[in-house]
């Protein structure tokens, strides 16, 4: 069985303004540009986004990657239709990609929108993780840990 205990604080959120300023403020460097994503261990791409899964980064959950469109705009309310439209397209192709080659049991997908919500570079982008039956993990949703933390905010004195 796995403990887990996090000390929720503004740290986190405030770091996350910190770095969303900092890309903010230098696009140019921004690491989600398409461009630099393209150069990782795999990718997939159509005419409005690229899927980039880079093993470096994926922070501890193998095979995740993430899907951002070639035109920089900050968040998943900035796309237009036919970016929405050709994001769900490949996310379909990563689905198919990810069947084949590592057979996951579910996926994990998921938006992060601002600072507060999680997000930290001012590029839409949307992870893709896949998920088995023998994670640590398996069951838990994105809605888990905030439904867990609002619970336990209820039951503290």
């Amino acid at each position: 069985m796995l403990s887990l205990q996090v000390v929720l604080d503004d740290t986190l959120l405030h770091q996350r303004q910190q770095e969303w300023a900092h890309w903010a403020a230098d696009p140019e460097t921004n690491p989600l540009r398409h461009e630099r994503l393209l150069e990782h261990e795999f990718t997939l791409q159509n005419d409005h986004c690229v899927y980039s899964l880079d093993s470096r980064f994926s922070d501890g959950l193998p095979h995740s990657g993430i899907i951002v469109t070639r035109r920089p705009c900050a968040t998943v309310f900035d796309l237009t239709p036919a970016e929405a439209s050709a994001t769900h397209a490949l996310l379909a192709e990563v689905r198919a990609h990810l069947d084949a080659t590592v057979s996951p049991d579910g996926y994990t997908i998921g938006w992060n929108v601002f600072p507060a919500g999680g997000q930290h570079v001012p590029h839409v982008h949307l992870h893709v993780i896949p998920r088995w039956n023998a994670d640590t993990a398996a069951g838990v949703g994105l809605r888990w840990f905030l439904k867990h933390v609002a619970r336990s905010q209820e039951a503290a004195p």
